[in-house]
């Protein structure tokens, strides 16, 4: 059948706005800035209440549980002088502590809801080169989980915990970190061929409270969760082939060069540090983490 020069015009329009759609649609879920990927797919997930002292599953006992047993726990209540930092999950991940700046022990009191143990603090001063690092190396896993509750009102950035090639110095390779920009928000990074995938928290997590920052990868999917809600996950498109290195808490190098004019250690206290190579948790999971209390 022909159409007439009426018709082929608005058929014509409507090609147009149908591809305009389209791109708009791929530019909500990955937009391309510097040579890196940020993903703002926003999750619709909400949390949960967080439970009285007196309630619920405490999270010493939820994380102990055969079912949910990390690969590597650091509950940081060592003191002060100490060399490391005991791996609570008995796989032997003990860390050593690297370098000068954190501190430790009584001035530092837990995190978690009735913890009456202690957190690490990261000053985040640029002099400030202390971390906590894995004893062995291993190779970067394709699936995974980083769970750790921050406090922090520093909107310098920084590094929070993630993967490098150094257990000693600064890393050349860093990956599957978490920072915070120089906006308060939270970011986690996961290498690409192409750059750096970076999926980033909508709002601001550095206001003097309690946050339990959750990441997972994979293979080719990455979430952000944040007080037990999903608020954001991207596809990883040509994931960064492996290396081997090791996890680290606190400083690395060249943080600037994933979060601009970022510093290399975020400025605040950690506390009970997770990590589950192999497995990435679901959404149920992380809920039921943030919902648990320390006793």
């Amino acid at each position: 059948m022909r159409r007439t020069s009426t018709e082929r015009r608005s058929l014509g329009r409507l090609l147009v706005v149908g591809a305009l759609a389209a791109l708009v649609t791929v530019g909500a879920s990955v937009g391309s800035t510097s040579a890196a990927f940020t993903a703002s797919t926003t999750a619709t997930a909400t949390s949960s209440t967080r439970a009285a002292c007196t309630g619920g599953t405490p999270s010493a006992t939820f994380l102990a549980s055969p079912a949910m047993l990390p690969t590597l726990w650091w509950r940081f209540g060592n003191l002060t002088r100490s060399t490391t930092v005991t791996d609570s999950s008995g796989h032997g991940n003990s860390g050593s502590i690297v370098n000068a700046g954190l501190t430790f022990g009584v001035v530092n009191v837990g995190l978690v809801t009735c913890d009456a143990t202690y957190a690490m603090r990261q000053p985040g001063a640029v002099t400030s080169t202390g971390f906590v690092a894995t004893p062995t190396q291993r190779l970067t896993p394709s699936t995974l989980t980083i769970a750790t509750w921050v406090r922090s009102t520093s909107l310098t950035g920084g590094r929070i915990v993630g993967f490098g090639d150094s257990a000693s110095a600064g890393s050349v390779q860093q990956d599957r970190a978490l920072f915070l920009d120089r906006t308060g928000r939270v970011v986690f990074q996961v290498r690409t061929t192409t750059g750096n995938l970076l999926l980033t928290s909508p709002t601001a997590i550095t206001n003097n409270a309690v946050r339990l920052v959750v990441a997972t990868l994979s293979g080719t999917s990455a979430a952000l969760y944040v007080d037990g809600a999903r608020v954001t996950s991207a596809l990883v498109i040509s994931p960064a082939p492996a290396y081997a290195g090791y996890w680290r808490a606190g400083w690395d190098q060249n943080a600037a060069a994933v979060i601009p004019t970022a510093r290399n250690q975020a400025t605040l206290r950690q506390d009970e540090l997770a990590i589950w190579e192999g497995r990435a948790l679901s959404d149920t999971d992380v809920t039921a983490l943030w919902t648990s209390n320390h006793w």
